[in-house]
Protein backbone atom coordinates (compact mmCIF):
# COMPACT_ATOMS: atom_id res chain seq x y z
CA UNK A 1 0.00 0.00 0.00
CA UNK A 2 2.88 2.07 0.77
CA UNK A 3 4.75 1.62 -2.23
CA UNK A 4 1.52 2.15 -4.10
CA UNK A 5 1.31 5.37 -2.25
CA UNK A 6 4.16 6.53 -3.35
CA UNK A 7 3.96 5.93 -6.81
CA UNK A 8 0.78 7.72 -6.87
CA UNK A 9 2.46 10.69 -5.22
CA UNK A 10 6.04 10.42 -7.19
CA UNK A 11 3.76 10.24 -11.02
CA UNK A 12 1.37 13.23 -9.51
CA UNK A 13 4.44 14.89 -8.82
CA UNK A 14 6.71 13.92 -12.38
CA UNK A 15 3.11 14.74 -14.54
CA UNK A 16 3.22 18.33 -12.09
CA UNK A 17 7.16 19.15 -13.14
CA UNK A 18 6.17 18.41 -16.93
CA UNK A 19 3.41 20.43 -16.54
CA UNK A 20 5.36 23.38 -15.50
CA UNK A 21 7.75 22.49 -18.05
CA UNK A 22 4.74 22.34 -20.72
CA UNK A 23 3.48 25.45 -19.74
CA UNK A 24 7.00 27.67 -19.60
CA UNK A 25 7.36 26.70 -23.05
CA UNK A 26 4.16 27.68 -24.31
CA UNK A 27 4.71 30.90 -22.16
CA UNK A 28 7.77 31.78 -23.96
CA UNK A 29 7.14 30.68 -27.30
CA UNK A 30 3.85 33.03 -26.81
CA UNK A 31 5.84 35.88 -25.82
CA UNK A 32 8.42 35.30 -28.83
CA UNK A 33 5.23 35.23 -31.06
CA UNK A 34 4.28 38.05 -30.24
CA UNK A 35 7.13 40.47 -29.68
CA UNK A 36 9.54 39.37 -32.50
CA UNK A 37 7.92 36.82 -34.65
CA UNK A 38 10.39 37.20 -37.60
CA UNK A 39 13.76 37.67 -35.63
CA UNK A 40 16.00 34.39 -34.87
CA UNK A 41 15.69 34.44 -30.84
CA UNK A 42 18.38 31.36 -29.20
CA UNK A 43 17.48 30.40 -25.96
CA UNK A 44 18.26 27.85 -23.28
CA UNK A 45 17.66 27.83 -19.71
CA UNK A 46 18.62 25.32 -17.29
CA UNK A 47 18.70 24.44 -13.43
CA UNK A 48 22.06 25.60 -12.21
CA UNK A 49 22.07 22.54 -9.44
CA UNK A 50 20.79 19.68 -11.35
CA UNK A 51 21.15 20.52 -15.13
CA UNK A 52 17.93 20.15 -15.78
CA UNK A 53 16.63 21.59 -19.44
CA UNK A 54 13.58 23.89 -18.76
CA UNK A 55 13.61 25.61 -22.00
CA UNK A 56 15.31 25.27 -25.25
CA UNK A 57 15.07 27.23 -28.52
CA UNK A 58 17.41 27.32 -31.61
CA UNK A 59 20.02 26.01 -28.33
CA UNK A 60 22.74 24.70 -31.09
CA UNK A 61 22.64 27.69 -33.40
CA UNK A 62 25.36 30.16 -33.72
CA UNK A 63 24.23 33.46 -33.07
CA UNK A 64 26.27 36.69 -32.89
CA UNK A 65 26.26 37.94 -28.84
CA UNK A 66 27.68 41.31 -29.31
CA UNK A 67 29.40 42.46 -26.35
CA UNK A 68 27.89 39.21 -24.20
CA UNK A 69 31.14 37.93 -25.91
CA UNK A 70 33.12 39.50 -22.96
CA UNK A 71 32.08 36.57 -20.94
CA UNK A 72 34.68 34.52 -22.83
CA UNK A 73 36.94 37.34 -22.50
CA UNK A 74 36.74 37.81 -18.78
CA UNK A 75 36.87 33.76 -18.04
CA UNK A 76 39.59 33.64 -20.34
CA UNK A 77 41.99 36.55 -18.27
CA UNK A 78 41.10 34.93 -15.20
CA UNK A 79 41.76 31.50 -15.87
CA UNK A 80 45.71 32.57 -17.38
CA UNK A 81 46.36 35.81 -15.72
CA UNK A 82 44.65 35.20 -12.19
CA UNK A 83 42.86 37.70 -10.08
CA UNK A 84 45.41 39.26 -8.90
CA UNK A 85 47.15 40.30 -12.03
CA UNK A 86 48.23 43.95 -12.11
CA UNK A 87 49.39 45.86 -15.23
CA UNK A 88 52.27 47.46 -14.29
CA UNK A 89 53.50 50.87 -16.15
CA UNK A 90 57.57 52.02 -15.26
CA UNK A 91 59.70 54.37 -15.81
CA UNK A 92 63.53 53.27 -16.16
CA UNK A 93 66.78 55.15 -16.81
CA UNK A 94 69.87 54.32 -19.15
CA UNK A 95 72.48 56.65 -19.30
CA UNK A 96 70.79 59.78 -20.29
CA UNK A 97 67.96 57.99 -21.59
CA UNK A 98 64.63 57.67 -19.72
CA UNK A 99 62.01 54.88 -20.74
CA UNK A 100 58.55 54.95 -19.88
CA UNK A 101 56.86 51.21 -20.61
CA UNK A 102 53.51 50.84 -20.89
CA UNK A 103 51.99 46.97 -20.92
CA UNK A 104 47.88 47.85 -21.94
CA UNK A 105 46.92 48.99 -18.57
CA UNK A 106 43.04 49.71 -19.11
CA UNK A 107 42.60 52.26 -16.38
CA UNK A 108 45.84 53.77 -16.17
CA UNK A 109 45.07 58.21 -16.39
CA UNK A 110 46.43 61.41 -17.11
CA UNK A 111 47.74 61.71 -13.42
CA UNK A 112 48.63 58.54 -12.47
CA UNK A 113 51.61 59.02 -15.85
CA UNK A 114 52.32 62.60 -14.45
CA UNK A 115 52.72 60.88 -11.00
CA UNK A 116 55.25 58.80 -12.28
CA UNK A 117 57.14 61.33 -13.93
CA UNK A 118 57.69 63.27 -10.45
CA UNK A 119 59.63 60.71 -9.79
CA UNK A 120 62.20 62.43 -11.44
CA UNK A 121 61.66 65.70 -9.71
CA UNK A 122 62.04 63.65 -6.36
CA UNK A 123 65.73 62.20 -8.05
CA UNK A 124 66.99 65.48 -8.43
CA UNK A 125 66.63 64.90 -12.93
CA UNK A 126 65.56 68.61 -12.76
CA UNK A 127 68.09 68.56 -16.34
CA UNK A 128 67.06 65.45 -18.60
CA UNK A 129 70.30 65.35 -21.63
CA UNK A 130 68.84 62.36 -23.56
CA UNK A 131 65.61 61.50 -24.48
CA UNK A 132 62.29 60.31 -23.10
CA UNK A 133 61.37 57.23 -25.12
CA UNK A 134 57.70 55.67 -25.30
CA UNK A 135 58.10 51.95 -25.70
CA UNK A 136 54.16 50.93 -26.21
CA UNK A 137 55.57 47.74 -28.36
CA UNK A 138 54.23 45.05 -26.21
CA UNK A 139 50.51 45.48 -28.91
CA UNK A 140 50.48 45.78 -32.33
CA UNK A 141 48.52 47.02 -34.89
CA UNK A 142 45.55 47.18 -36.00
CA UNK A 143 43.99 49.00 -32.84
CA UNK A 144 40.82 48.24 -33.73
CA UNK A 145 38.98 44.81 -34.19
CA UNK A 146 38.26 43.59 -37.83
CA UNK A 147 35.06 43.67 -37.29
CA UNK A 148 34.60 47.29 -35.90
CA UNK A 149 31.96 49.34 -37.89
CA UNK A 150 33.45 52.33 -40.15
CA UNK A 151 30.96 54.19 -38.61
CA UNK A 152 32.31 53.43 -34.65
CA UNK A 153 35.61 54.84 -35.80
CA UNK A 154 35.85 58.03 -33.70
CA UNK A 155 33.49 57.31 -31.20
CA UNK A 156 34.49 56.65 -27.38
CA UNK A 157 33.29 52.72 -27.99
CA UNK A 158 35.69 52.18 -30.78
CA UNK A 159 38.84 54.01 -28.99
CA UNK A 160 41.96 52.36 -30.03
CA UNK A 161 43.31 49.25 -28.19
CA UNK A 162 47.39 50.81 -27.92
CA UNK A 163 49.48 49.74 -24.93
CA UNK A 164 50.10 53.03 -24.12
CA UNK A 165 46.36 54.05 -22.89
CA UNK A 166 45.49 57.36 -20.79
CA UNK A 167 41.79 58.34 -19.85
CA UNK A 168 40.52 55.11 -21.49
CA UNK A 169 41.89 57.02 -24.95
CA UNK A 170 38.81 59.39 -25.15
CA UNK A 171 37.57 62.25 -24.59
CA UNK A 172 33.94 64.16 -22.93
CA UNK A 173 32.23 67.03 -24.68
CA UNK A 174 28.66 68.84 -24.46
CA UNK A 175 27.38 69.99 -27.59
CA UNK A 176 24.72 72.85 -26.76
CA UNK A 177 22.10 73.56 -29.35
CA UNK A 178 21.43 77.30 -30.41
CA UNK A 179 18.60 79.02 -29.74
CA UNK A 180 18.02 79.72 -33.39
CA UNK A 181 16.92 76.27 -36.00
CA UNK A 182 20.36 76.18 -38.20
CA UNK A 183 22.53 78.45 -36.09
CA UNK A 184 26.04 76.89 -34.92
CA UNK A 185 26.12 74.10 -31.95
CA UNK A 186 28.52 75.27 -29.54
CA UNK A 187 31.11 72.18 -28.34
CA UNK A 188 32.25 72.37 -24.94
CA UNK A 189 35.01 70.26 -23.30
CA UNK A 190 33.43 68.63 -20.43
CA UNK A 191 35.20 69.93 -16.42
CA UNK A 192 38.52 67.77 -15.90
CA UNK A 193 38.65 66.42 -19.41
CA UNK A 194 42.27 66.73 -21.62
CA UNK A 195 42.45 69.25 -24.05
CA UNK A 196 43.55 66.02 -26.16
CA UNK A 197 41.97 66.93 -29.27
CA UNK A 198 41.14 69.67 -31.89
CA UNK A 199 37.87 69.73 -33.34
CA UNK A 200 36.67 71.14 -36.31
CA UNK A 201 32.84 72.08 -35.62
CA UNK A 202 30.62 72.03 -38.26
CA UNK A 203 27.13 70.92 -35.93
CA UNK A 204 23.67 72.53 -36.58
CA UNK A 205 20.86 73.57 -35.05
CA UNK A 206 17.75 71.58 -35.92
CA UNK A 207 14.05 70.56 -35.31
CA UNK A 208 13.39 67.35 -33.81
CA UNK A 209 11.40 66.33 -37.09
CA UNK A 210 14.89 67.69 -39.28
CA UNK A 211 16.96 65.19 -37.01
CA UNK A 212 14.50 61.94 -37.40
CA UNK A 213 14.25 62.37 -41.35
CA UNK A 214 16.86 63.89 -42.99
CA UNK A 215 20.48 64.43 -41.11
CA UNK A 216 22.40 63.19 -38.18
CA UNK A 217 25.93 64.06 -36.20
CA UNK A 218 29.18 62.86 -37.82
CA UNK A 219 32.39 62.58 -37.82
CA UNK A 220 35.74 62.21 -39.68
CA UNK A 221 38.84 61.85 -38.01
CA UNK A 222 42.05 63.29 -39.57
CA UNK A 223 45.92 63.26 -38.57
CA UNK A 224 47.50 64.53 -35.18
CA UNK A 225 44.31 63.96 -33.36
CA UNK A 226 42.10 66.21 -35.42
CA UNK A 227 38.39 65.47 -35.44
CA UNK A 228 35.85 67.13 -37.85
CA UNK A 229 32.13 67.05 -36.64
CA UNK A 230 29.59 67.98 -38.86
CA UNK A 231 25.39 67.73 -39.20
CA UNK A 232 23.30 68.63 -36.92
CA UNK A 233 21.97 68.21 -33.36
CA UNK A 234 18.07 68.72 -32.83
CA UNK A 235 17.18 72.09 -30.51
CA UNK A 236 17.28 71.10 -26.84
CA UNK A 237 17.35 72.76 -23.60
CA UNK A 238 19.96 70.01 -22.00
CA UNK A 239 23.47 69.92 -23.50
CA UNK A 240 23.99 66.77 -25.41
CA UNK A 241 27.24 64.34 -24.03
CA UNK A 242 29.17 62.75 -26.10
CA UNK A 243 32.81 61.06 -25.50
CA UNK A 244 35.41 61.19 -28.70
CA UNK A 245 38.08 58.73 -29.10
CA UNK A 246 41.56 59.87 -28.85
CA UNK A 247 42.94 58.73 -32.45
CA UNK A 248 46.33 58.86 -31.69
CA UNK A 249 47.25 58.05 -27.84
CA UNK A 250 50.99 58.34 -28.66
CA UNK A 251 50.73 61.93 -29.30
CA UNK A 252 48.96 62.78 -26.31
CA UNK A 253 51.55 60.33 -23.84
CA UNK A 254 54.00 63.28 -26.09
CA UNK A 255 51.83 66.45 -24.94
CA UNK A 256 51.30 65.22 -21.40
CA UNK A 257 55.04 64.44 -21.18
CA UNK A 258 56.23 67.84 -21.95
CA UNK A 259 53.24 69.84 -20.18
CA UNK A 260 54.28 67.85 -17.01
CA UNK A 261 58.05 68.98 -17.56
CA UNK A 262 56.91 72.28 -18.64
CA UNK A 263 54.83 72.83 -15.23
CA UNK A 264 57.84 71.40 -12.80
CA UNK A 265 60.61 72.96 -14.43
CA UNK A 266 62.12 69.98 -16.15
CA UNK A 267 64.45 70.39 -18.40
CA UNK A 268 64.61 68.17 -21.73
CA UNK A 269 67.74 69.07 -24.12
CA UNK A 270 66.96 65.52 -26.39
CA UNK A 271 63.57 64.57 -27.85
CA UNK A 272 60.26 62.57 -26.74
CA UNK A 273 60.59 59.15 -29.14
CA UNK A 274 58.98 55.99 -29.07
CA UNK A 275 61.41 53.57 -29.07
CA UNK A 276 62.21 49.66 -27.30
CA UNK A 277 62.98 49.33 -23.31
CA UNK A 278 66.50 47.69 -23.35
CA UNK A 279 67.06 44.73 -21.20
CA UNK A 280 69.40 46.45 -18.75
CA UNK A 281 67.78 49.91 -17.50
CA UNK A 282 67.53 51.10 -13.83
CA UNK A 283 64.52 50.86 -12.37
CA UNK A 284 62.75 54.61 -11.21
CA UNK A 285 59.04 53.87 -9.99
CA UNK A 286 56.25 51.84 -11.17
CA UNK A 287 52.35 52.45 -11.37
CA UNK A 288 50.25 49.26 -10.52
CA UNK A 289 46.83 48.86 -11.76
CA UNK A 290 43.81 47.46 -9.58
CA UNK A 291 43.49 43.74 -9.85
CA UNK A 292 42.08 41.84 -12.66
CA UNK A 293 39.48 40.81 -10.55
CA UNK A 294 38.60 44.66 -10.04
CA UNK A 295 39.07 45.55 -14.01
CA UNK A 296 36.78 42.79 -14.83
CA UNK A 297 34.15 43.83 -12.75
CA UNK A 298 34.62 47.09 -14.56
CA UNK A 299 34.91 46.27 -17.72
CA UNK A 300 31.41 43.54 -17.50
CA UNK A 301 29.34 46.64 -15.46
CA UNK A 302 30.08 49.05 -17.92
CA UNK A 303 30.84 46.73 -21.22
CA UNK A 304 33.71 48.15 -21.71
CA UNK A 305 35.50 47.66 -25.60
CA UNK A 306 38.72 49.03 -24.40
CA UNK A 307 39.09 46.63 -21.45
CA UNK A 308 38.20 44.18 -23.38
CA UNK A 309 40.63 44.50 -26.09
CA UNK A 310 43.72 44.96 -24.10
CA UNK A 311 42.82 42.16 -21.88
CA UNK A 312 42.41 39.96 -25.70
CA UNK A 313 45.79 41.31 -26.89
CA UNK A 314 47.74 41.08 -23.19
CA UNK A 315 46.16 37.08 -23.15
CA UNK A 316 47.83 36.72 -26.78
CA UNK A 317 51.21 38.77 -26.00
CA UNK A 318 51.32 36.18 -22.46
CA UNK A 319 50.62 33.30 -24.70
CA UNK A 320 52.80 33.53 -27.77
CA UNK A 321 54.25 37.06 -27.24
CA UNK A 322 52.43 39.12 -30.44
CA UNK A 323 49.52 41.75 -28.72
CA UNK A 324 47.24 41.37 -31.39
CA UNK A 325 43.42 40.82 -31.82
CA UNK A 326 44.57 37.44 -33.60
CA UNK A 327 46.65 35.95 -31.66
CA UNK A 328 44.35 37.40 -28.39
CA UNK A 329 41.40 35.88 -29.90
CA UNK A 330 43.68 32.42 -30.44
CA UNK A 331 44.85 32.95 -26.96
CA UNK A 332 41.13 33.32 -25.61
CA UNK A 333 40.12 29.54 -27.14
CA UNK A 334 43.26 27.91 -26.17
CA UNK A 335 42.39 28.65 -22.70
CA UNK A 336 39.10 28.18 -22.48
CA UNK A 337 39.41 24.89 -23.93
CA UNK A 338 42.07 23.86 -21.18
CA UNK A 339 39.50 25.35 -18.21
CA UNK A 340 36.34 24.47 -19.38
CA UNK A 341 33.74 22.00 -20.98
CA UNK A 342 33.40 24.32 -24.30
CA UNK A 343 33.10 22.88 -27.73
CA UNK A 344 35.28 25.64 -29.73
CA UNK A 345 33.47 24.38 -32.96
CA UNK A 346 30.37 25.64 -31.28
CA UNK A 347 32.21 29.46 -31.37
CA UNK A 348 33.80 31.80 -33.57
CA UNK A 349 36.16 34.14 -32.09
CA UNK A 350 37.95 36.94 -33.66
CA UNK A 351 38.12 39.36 -30.71
CA UNK A 352 37.23 40.25 -27.19
CA UNK A 353 34.95 43.29 -27.49
CA UNK A 354 32.08 41.05 -29.39
CA UNK A 355 31.86 42.72 -32.46
CA UNK A 356 29.30 41.18 -35.61
CA UNK A 357 31.92 38.45 -36.52
CA UNK A 358 32.08 36.42 -33.63
CA UNK A 359 29.35 33.81 -32.64
CA UNK A 360 28.63 31.36 -30.28
CA UNK A 361 25.56 29.42 -29.86
CA UNK A 362 23.27 29.51 -26.14
CA UNK A 363 23.68 26.05 -25.40
CA UNK A 364 27.57 26.89 -25.46
CA UNK A 365 27.54 30.32 -23.61
CA UNK A 366 25.20 28.26 -21.04
CA UNK A 367 27.74 25.45 -20.32
CA UNK A 368 30.57 28.20 -19.68
CA UNK A 369 28.44 29.59 -17.15
CA UNK A 370 27.79 26.12 -15.76
CA UNK A 371 31.51 26.08 -15.29
CA UNK A 372 32.46 29.49 -13.53
CA UNK A 373 28.99 28.53 -11.53
CA UNK A 374 30.60 25.61 -10.27
CA UNK A 375 33.87 27.00 -9.16
CA UNK A 376 33.26 28.42 -5.81
CA UNK A 377 36.05 31.23 -6.76
CA UNK A 378 35.04 32.03 -10.24
CA UNK A 379 30.87 32.37 -8.87
CA UNK A 380 32.36 34.38 -6.48
CA UNK A 381 34.04 36.86 -8.82
CA UNK A 382 31.16 36.84 -11.50
CA UNK A 383 28.59 37.46 -8.86
CA UNK A 384 29.98 40.52 -7.44
CA UNK A 385 31.29 41.31 -11.21
CA UNK A 386 27.82 41.02 -13.49
CA UNK A 387 25.60 43.84 -13.82
CA UNK A 388 22.49 42.85 -11.33
CA UNK A 389 19.09 43.77 -12.31
CA UNK A 390 18.18 47.16 -10.98
CA UNK A 391 21.21 47.72 -9.25
CA UNK A 392 24.04 48.15 -10.99
CA UNK A 393 26.24 48.01 -14.22
CA UNK A 394 24.22 47.71 -17.87
CA UNK A 395 21.45 46.44 -16.01
CA UNK A 396 21.04 49.13 -13.49
CA UNK A 397 18.17 51.05 -15.29
CA UNK A 398 16.73 47.43 -16.31
CA UNK A 399 13.83 45.32 -14.23
CA UNK A 400 13.36 48.08 -11.85
CA UNK A 401 9.92 47.10 -9.22
CA UNK A 402 9.56 43.93 -11.09
CA UNK A 403 10.07 40.48 -9.58
CA UNK A 404 13.21 40.50 -11.33
CA UNK A 405 15.09 43.14 -9.64
CA UNK A 406 18.49 42.33 -7.70
CA UNK A 407 17.87 38.62 -8.82
CA UNK A 408 19.28 38.80 -12.49
CA UNK A 409 22.78 38.42 -12.53
CA UNK A 410 23.79 38.84 -16.78
CA UNK A 411 26.06 40.46 -19.59
CA UNK A 412 24.12 42.54 -21.86
CA UNK A 413 25.17 42.41 -25.45
CA UNK A 414 23.66 44.94 -27.73
CA UNK A 415 23.91 45.91 -31.31
CA UNK A 416 22.03 47.78 -34.25
CA UNK A 417 20.04 44.54 -34.78
CA UNK A 418 21.12 42.21 -32.30
CA UNK A 419 20.52 41.88 -28.35
CA UNK A 420 21.34 38.98 -25.75
CA UNK A 421 21.56 38.78 -22.15
CA UNK A 422 23.58 35.94 -20.77
CA UNK A 423 24.06 35.09 -16.92
CA UNK A 424 22.02 33.82 -13.64
CA UNK A 425 18.86 34.10 -12.11
CA UNK A 426 18.22 33.21 -8.47
CA UNK A 427 14.58 32.90 -7.35
CA UNK A 428 13.44 33.73 -3.88
CA UNK A 429 13.83 30.40 -2.71
CA UNK A 430 17.77 30.57 -3.62
CA UNK A 431 17.11 28.60 -6.62
CA UNK A 432 19.26 29.13 -9.25
CA UNK A 433 19.07 29.13 -13.20
CA UNK A 434 21.60 29.42 -15.58
CA UNK A 435 20.31 31.00 -18.96
CA UNK A 436 21.81 32.70 -22.41
CA UNK A 437 19.01 34.57 -24.67
CA UNK A 438 20.48 35.73 -28.35
CA UNK A 439 17.89 37.92 -30.51
CA UNK A 440 19.54 38.26 -34.15
CA UNK A 441 17.41 40.52 -37.17
CA UNK A 442 16.05 42.70 -34.98
CA UNK A 443 14.20 44.74 -37.24
CA UNK A 444 12.29 46.83 -34.51
CA UNK A 445 13.78 49.15 -32.09
CA UNK A 446 16.19 47.33 -29.48
CA UNK A 447 14.05 48.30 -26.37
CA UNK A 448 11.82 45.49 -28.23
CA UNK A 449 14.55 42.57 -27.85
CA UNK A 450 15.61 43.81 -24.25
CA UNK A 451 11.69 43.88 -23.43
CA UNK A 452 11.07 40.17 -24.85
CA UNK A 453 14.41 38.81 -22.95
CA UNK A 454 12.67 40.73 -19.55
CA UNK A 455 9.54 39.07 -20.13
CA UNK A 456 10.94 35.65 -21.07
CA UNK A 457 12.50 35.77 -17.59
CA UNK A 458 9.24 37.21 -15.96
CA UNK A 459 8.13 33.83 -16.93
CA UNK A 460 10.82 31.59 -15.73
CA UNK A 461 10.75 32.75 -12.41
CA UNK A 462 7.11 32.48 -11.87
CA UNK A 463 7.85 28.95 -13.22
CA UNK A 464 10.48 28.43 -10.71
CA UNK A 465 8.11 29.71 -7.92
CA UNK A 466 5.71 27.13 -8.75
CA UNK A 467 7.77 24.35 -9.17
CA UNK A 468 9.80 24.68 -5.69
CA UNK A 469 8.14 23.45 -2.81
CA UNK A 470 7.31 25.62 -0.01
Amino acid sequence: MRYSNYLCFFAAFFLSEVGNSQTLSEKIDEIIAQKLPHATVGILIKEAETGKVVYSRNADKLLSPASGIKLLTAAAALYQLKPDYRFITTLSQKKQDYFIHFTGSPSFTIDNLTSLLLNLKKNNASTIKGNVIIDSSQYQDPYYPSGTSYDDLGWYYAAPDTAAILNENKVAYELISAKKLDKPVKINLKKNQPKALTLINEVVTVSKEEEKNHCSLNLEVKPNNIIRLYGCKTQDKNPKLIELAIPDPILLVKQVIQRTFDKNSIALKGKIITGILPADTQFIASFQSKMLSKLITHMLQQSDNLYANSLTKKLGYTLTGKGTHKEGAYAIKKILSEHTHLDLSQIEIVDGEGTRYNLVTPEQMVILLNDLYHDKDMKTIFFEALPQAGVSGTLKDRMKKTMLEKKVYAKTGSMHDISSLSGFIINPHDKAFIFSIIINGVNKPLVKAKSLEEKILLALDEYSLEATPS
